[in-house]
């Protein structure tokens, strides 16, 4: 393979149900033994790897007369330790019991010391262990007692009961590490969660695993991974990224899977989220009012990552502004705006978006921060996961993937489940976490800087900067990941536009984006996840307090006590697509973390010399 090469892992990650099959399908096989290692009591699937480990070290030694230590992958669903927090009502066998099956590597046995003159290098245990699965591992009341020198963590009392149940072996952490996406998959006590990180965030959390790993004992660890990689896809947006084989050829910000690398590939932002309006100078704007009293111009535009708005506000003005966006059909989507605006629009609007720039307080009145939140038509869904807040109570959303004709006015935070319910042994129920996608929030994007001296500078990703305001507050910057608007392949234009019986989730090509924005003082609305309609605010809103702005041509008129919005269907905004995405490589600035603790830890290696093995030479 190369000089570089350190031993080999084989395999991956089995899931229980492939321990479970084997074990059925091979029940008397409990033992093995080769040339190199042998099984004396164990499973089926132990056997197997046993013989899986001694055909590797068989072929190397007689085909090219090397040896490299072995071992095969594995992970905490499949370790030997019992897991009081890991459990399925009555005891059943089902896909998400991470603590039903273990495979052990102590059970198979090396028949040869290490060393060149037996043409074998040796065995070790291997364990791809990242911080926010399985849940047992962030629910155990053991492991979060252990504490770090950071604090409370329940990633190093893990690593230190793994160590301690594969005791006599070398254990190397094969996989660690945490990404920059802005979406976040499971959210872990620590805050270590399965993405949701900016770069430097990342750097401090990889260091921090690395550190555990190194002060747990464990013989070594392999940081995933070098580069972003899009072809990946995680659970939570798998049913989203569609089509599926154009999945490559676009980052999807949302997907944890994708983000993980020190080294990124973006390709150029059009627009730098820091409220400096310089980078839309050559962009008109989609509809403008140059005498509006609240609105002044709605700027859009996009690059291969996200999906970008401006807001041009008159001058002293602060209402609360709206955003209707119709993705895909002006046919379908929620025609009424949000109630209590007394509004119907001429298209049908699947998401809104709603800023509130903040309130000055005063007056006994309670100041609100400025919030920005995408809210979505409550006929259609966005994910599997989506739930929605019944009597308080987040329950499952069953609604299509697509767009749905109505005039209901309602629309719901894009609320997602990332940590499942689960029960424990003795019956203590840990409820399901929840999180709100749709909340965007409040920064301004760092400045292009070098990851360390000498490097190119870049522009750093921050999930922490989607929207921000300009020095005189009159401009509002925002942008929107493509999967949160259900895009669910930019580079062909296609939204989710599923097709009932099918198994399969179709998509449509969108002919273009269109847009209404409007704005209003009446304190009616709040962007936050109890949903868009302000509790105690008026029971309805008519035109007299509000401002529509729409591209040239809408019209407005008023029928009994609504208003009525018409806009043109062919005036969309519309985006080019691509078959070769435009990237520029670029080193993270969680690298520099990561690069200046393995030096740091090269030096500490030196208190523990190794003496050689005379025999081996």
């Amino acid at each position: 393979v190369g000089p570089y090469l350190a031993g080999w892992l084989l395999g991956r990650e089995w899931e229980p149900y492939a321990v479970r099959v084997t074990q059925q399908r091979h029940p008397a096989t409990k033992s093995f033994r080769g040339t190199f290692f042998a099984v004396d009591s164990g499973t089926a699937m132990e056997c197997w790897l046993g013989r899986e480990l001694d055909l590797s070290a068989s072929y190397e030694s007689e085909r090219y007369g090397l040896a490299h230590a072995v071992s095969f992958v594995n992970w905490p669903t499949l370790d030997v330790m019992r897991h009081p927090t890991e459990y399925e009502r009555g005891g059943q066998q089902v896909e998400h019991d991470e603590d039903a099956f273990s495979v052990d590597p102590r059970t198979i046995r090396p028949l040869r010391k290490a060393s060149p003159l037996a043409k074998t290098l040796g065995y070790f245990a291997n364990y791809h262990v990242y911080p926010y699965y399985p849940d047992f591992m962030n629910l155990d009341p053991g492991y979060s007692a252990y504490r770090d020198k950071h604090g409370a963590c329940n990633y190093a009392g893990y690593l230190k009961d793994l160590k301690a149940h594969t005791r006599g072996l070398p254990l190397l952490i094969g996989e660690f590490g945490v990404p920059t996406s802005r979406g976040i998959a499971h959210q872990q006590p620590q805050g270590i969660n399965h993405g949701g990180k900016s770069e430097e965030e990342q750097g401090r959390d990889d260091v921090r695993l690395l550190e555990d790993i190194e002060e747990t004992g464990c013989a070594g660890g392999l940081l995933f991974a070098l580069y972003d990689e899009w072809f990946k896809v995680n659970w939570l947006v798998a049913r989203d990224e569609q089509p599926r084989e154009r999945d490559p050829l676009w980052h999807n910000l949302l997907d944890p899977e994708e983000n993980y690398g020190l080294l990124g590939f973006d390709p150029p932002s059009a627009i730098h989220v820091d409220g400096n309006v310089e980078d839309w100078s050559t962009i008109a704007p989609y509809a403008s009012a140059p005498n509006g009293a609240l609105l002044r111009a709605l700027y859009v535009t996009s690059d291969q990552n996200r999906f970008y708005l401006r807001i041009d506000l008159a001058p002293g003005a602060s209402p609360m502004v709206g955003v209707a966006l119709d993705v895909l059909d002006p046919a379908r989507g929620d025609r009424r705006l949000p109630r209590p605006l007394n509004a119907i629009w001429s298209r049908g609007a699947e998401f809104v978006l709603l800023v509130d720039p903040a309130s000055p307080g005063g007056g006994g009145a309670k100041k609100r921060p400025p919030q920005a939140e995408l809210f979505i038509d409550r006929a259609m869904g966005y994910s599997r996961w989506a739930r929605v807040l019944v009597n308080g109570n987040a329950e499952p959303h069953d609604a299509p993937l697509r767009p749905v004709a109505n005039e209901d006015g309602r629309y719901i935070p894009l609320l997602i489940e990332t940590n499942r319910e689960r029960v424990s042994r003795s019956g203590v129920v840990y409820p399901a976490r929840h999180l709100d996608w749709g909340r965007l929030e409040l920064g301004s994007e760092p400045s292009r800087a070098p990851a360390w001296p000498g490097a190119e500078p870049s522009f750093a990703y921050d999930p922490h900067a989607e929207w921000a305001f300009s020095e005189t507050r009159r401009t509002v910057e925002i942008a929107i990941p493509w999967g949160l608007l259900n895009v669910g392949d930019p580079s062909s234009r296609s939204v989710l536009d599923d097709k009932p019986g099918t198994s399969a989730i179709e998509v449509t090509p969108t002919p273009g984006i269109g847009l209404l924005a409007w704005a209003t003082k009446p304190s009616a609305f709040r962007a936050d996840s109890l949903g868009p309609v302000r509790a105690g605010g008026p029971s309805r809103v008519d035109g007299a307090g509000t401002q529509f702005l729409g591209p040239p041509g809408t019209t407005q008129a008023t029928v009994g006590q609504s208003v009525r919005i018409t806009s043109p269907e062919a005036t969309s905004y519309s985006w080019n697509g691509w078959d070769m995405p435009i990237i520029s490589e670029r080193i993270k600035k969680s690298a520099r973390f990561v690069r200046e603790t393995f030096e740091g830890m090269e030096a500490r290696d030196q208190r523990y010399p190794t003496k050689p093995d005379v025999s081996s030479h």
